[in-house]
């Protein structure tokens, strides 16, 4: 393999996107769940592993591998050592999809020599477990998510600034370049070119931790010549001028040839129009905070009517009568959550939602789930006794209890419980619901009830109560709920639909008037 090669595939990787071929019919949606991007954190602990015995093997190029691999190394192990909030971030997040779906190829291709057999051979057997591009773009879906619900600057994103709070994390040239070019294809010119700006102030004094690195003036060239073929001529300039200076002879000429291609094209570059929020949904405002908070709250201890509440009382907090809400605090310890979150960590599946009467995955609902009978174990029969003795309602032909983890951006839009039973074929529908929380998410991942003006953050071992129904069994659409996105954490939930028909004595369905 001749010494343009790996070159050659950046250049295709930057101007025209590479796509991973992999069977779309084993998509795993990694960035739906911070336990299942675990796994890739994981793989790239080995893949970095791979690459340090190839570096070992190959003097000649021991610099350009030593170099990048160090910055890799440093931002592996920070994630090994604190894994859960290191996913948390939405900027790690991201980057290790991108990075998982794109840099780990260009590798490949770049030791793809005899001497770096071994470590292709292991790669291309991972090959199926790493991100796709559907998965790539999830994780720009995402991003952009959490920009428009928290009203996010670019410029604070991609240097770890979110909502106000510094994180040790950022987005490097190449994580902004593919935000960049997601907004582009989105016709999102204004935001494409602020992420294209990010790239180009990040370029102007970083390295990339890629095989192209090793000629920073072709690398700033390739930048150059993508931000041009799509009319980003002003972003593109500094970058130009950078690899003019750094450039050597023949690549100068090429730099020159550029340069007189931007001052003739400039006046196609696509006008800015400056981004405004016209309008705040009360989804966005709960999501944000920014509900007025109640005047009084009204608590007190459940005592009955079982007789184990005598000895056990529930701090409960009534929120809201009409439709009836009421918040239980401290009604699951620690030891009871670790160990559900310890059954559904494996059996985590992409959630879908309920469309014309059948499951289907889509963007509104973005997480990953598992199923738990409340026979399964002396801990969900006692969960499945306290969730009754919460409710005053009975589990019998209820659904299984169902465990949830969100991961970058995850979210759930506004969204109703019931089923609405008008429809013959649906025989019961979900008289109520209890939403139980297992930890704390430091930003977002509010659950909101915008046409209540109701917020709930979470916080661990407390759980939300509501009637998804009026008493004559109708659906009550002021109960329209959402999982706000979550900004920076980890969110672990656990969710119990309550059947209708099993309460005909104790919730009788009642005549209106």
């Amino acid at each position: 393999m001749g010494p343009k090669r790996p070159f050659l595939y950046l250049t295709i990787a930057i101007l025209f996107y590479f796509v991973l071929a992999t069977d779309e019919n084993k998509e795993q949606s990694h960035s739906t769940s911070v336990a299942g991007m675990e796994k890739l954190l994981q793989l790239e602990v080995k893949f970095l592993e791979g690459l340090s015995e190839y570096a070992n093997e190959l003097e000649k190029r021991l610099s350009v591998v030593r170099g990048a691999l160090t910055q890799m190394q440093a931002e592996s192990e920070k994630a090994v050592n604190q894994t859960e909030y290191y996913l948390s971030s939405p900027l790690k997040a991201f980057s290790l999809i991108r990075r998982m779906h794109q840099d780990w190829i260009d590798w490949k291709n770049y030791v793809d020599e005899p001497i770096g057999w071994a470590l292709v051979a292991f790669m291309e057997k991972h090959t199926a477990e790493l991100p796709t591009k559907n998965d790539l773009q999830d994780a720009c879906i995402a991003m952009q998510r959490l920009k428009d619900v928290y009203n996010l600057k670019v410029q604070d994103m991609a240097r770890g600034l979110l909502n106000g709070k510094q994180y040790d994390a950022s987005l490097n040239a190449l994580d902004t370049y593919e935000l960049g070019q997601y907004f582009h294809k989105q016709q999102q010119y204004q935001l494409a070119r602020e992420f294209f700006s990010e790239t180009s102030n990040w370029l102007m004094n970083h390295t990339l931790p890629t095989p192209i690195a090793a000629d920073r003036a072709n690398m700033l060239y390739l930048f150059a010549a993508a931000l041009v073929k799509i009319n980003y001529y002003s972003v593109a300039r500094p970058i130009l001028n950078l690899a003019m200076n750094l450039a050597n002879d023949n690549l100068y000429d090429i730099l020159l040839k550029l340069d007189a291609d931007i001052e003739s094209l400039s006046q196609e570059e696509h006008a800015i129009v400056p981004e405004t929020e016209t309008t705040q949904s009360f989804y966005k405002t709960g999501c944000r905070g920014q509900f007025d908070s109640p005047s009084k709250f009204y608590c007190q201890y459940k005592f009955g009517p079982s007789p184990f509440l005598r000895l056990a009382p529930l701090k409960m907090e009534l929120v809201l009568l009409d439709p009836l809400i009421v918040v239980y605090y401290d009604v699951m310890s620690p030891r009871e959550i670790y160990e559900l979150q310890a059954y559904a960590r494996p059996l985590l599946k992409r959630c879908a939602v309920y469309v014309d009467g059948k499951s289907v995955a889509q963007k509104s609902r973005t997480s990953k789930g598992a199923w738990i009978n409340k026979k399964h174990s002396n801990l969900t029969l006692s969960i499945a006794r306290r969730l009754e003795d919460m409710t005053d309602l009975t589990l019998k032909d209820s659904s299984e209890m169902q465990i949830l983890n969100y991961g970058l951006g995850g979210h759930y839009a506004p969204h109703w419980d019931y089923f609405n039973k008008s429809s013959e074929s649906q025989k019961d529908d979900r008289i109520a619901t209890v939403l139980f929380y297992f930890a704390k998410v430091e930003q977002g991942g509010a659950t909101v009830f915008p046409r209540l003006k109701q917020a709930f953050s979470p916080v661990p071992g407390m759980a939300v109560f509501w009637f998804n129904l009026h008493d004559d069994g109708t659906p009550d659409n002021r109960t329209l709920h959402a999982a706000c996105p979550v900004l920076f954490g980890s969110k672990w939930v656990m969710t119990q639909w309550i059947e209708e028909r099993p309460q005909i004595y104790a919730r009788p369905c009642l005549k209106r008037h």
